[in-house]
């Protein structure tokens, strides 16, 4: 049997907010196959986003270990971090955080910029990685000109910049309606089922949960339980 592709093995992670220690994470043990869909559920405070900087590599633990693709994260150096993020790890936030002033394939283009060892084609590539989302008759616009869920279809292309196997989703559609969301999703989906890119998305909404392979339920910085969906649903089977 394969070893998992991410294990955070008793990880506890504790922030001090003045004389106050706030217990973010109080012993995770995880594990998340390669090519899975996982999704984190839970309140606010519970966990969630702390789980998803320290599989990242945004953050580190207080105590026990990230291990992915068998390599213990938590033992590496800040430029070790950095070189990971950069194979391994592509990140789409709430937020698009997109630069204003570059149209989106300028945006994808300089994210290319920052993985690519050569500077060839960076523009084939990211209309290539445009088109993937759907965008590529949108390439030359700005993001002002783009809709909310067209500029987080730009997010993901940028994220896919450094084609990793590693996606990690916070809180997607957090800042989209319903429709647009199943769109940004449907993505995602297709991401993990035709290219097998491992996603672990973190969200409060409950109406996600169906469409991934496991749901990871968290409660004060705990694993409140675990579901399997033995049939995922499609996006389309979704109840918003």
């Amino acid at each position: 049997m394969n070893a998992p592709l991410i294990e955070c093995r008793q990880v506890k992670r504790f922030y001090q907010m003045g004389e106050v220690t706030v217990q973010a994470l109080r012993g995770l043990d995880l594990c998340v196959d390669s090519g899975e869909f996982i999704v984190l559920l839970g309140p606010s405070g519970s966990g969630k986003t702390t789980t998803l900087n320290l599989i990242g590599g945004l953050d580190r633990p207080t105590e026990g270990q990230i291990v992915v693709a068998g390599e213990d994260i938590t033992r590496y150096t800040e430029k070790q971090l950095t070189d990971y993020r950069r194979r391994k790890i592509g990140f789409v936030f709430q937020f698009f955080n997109l630069i204003p002033s570059l149209t989106a394939v300028e945006n994808v283009e300089f994210a290319l910029t920052l993985t690519e060892q050569n500077g060839r084609n960076l523009r084939r590539k990211a209309v290539a990685l445009l088109d993937l989302v759907g965008l590529a008759d949108r390439a030359d616009h700005f993001p002002s000109q783009l809709s909310g869920g067209e500029q987080q279809r730009v997010a993901i292309a940028r994220a896919l910049a450094n084609h990793p196997p590693i996606l990690l989703c916070d809180e997607p559609t957090g800042n989209l309606d319903a429709g647009t969301g199943q769109q940004v999703l449907q993505v995602i989906r297709e991401l993990n089922q035709q290219e097998g890119t491992t996603v672990v998305l973190v969200t409060h909404n409950t109406a996600i949960a169906p469409m991934a392979d496991r749901v990871v339920r968290l409660r004060d910085g705990q694993i409140d339980h675990i579901e399997v969906n033995e049939r995922p649903l499609s996006v389309a089977e979704l109840a918003w």
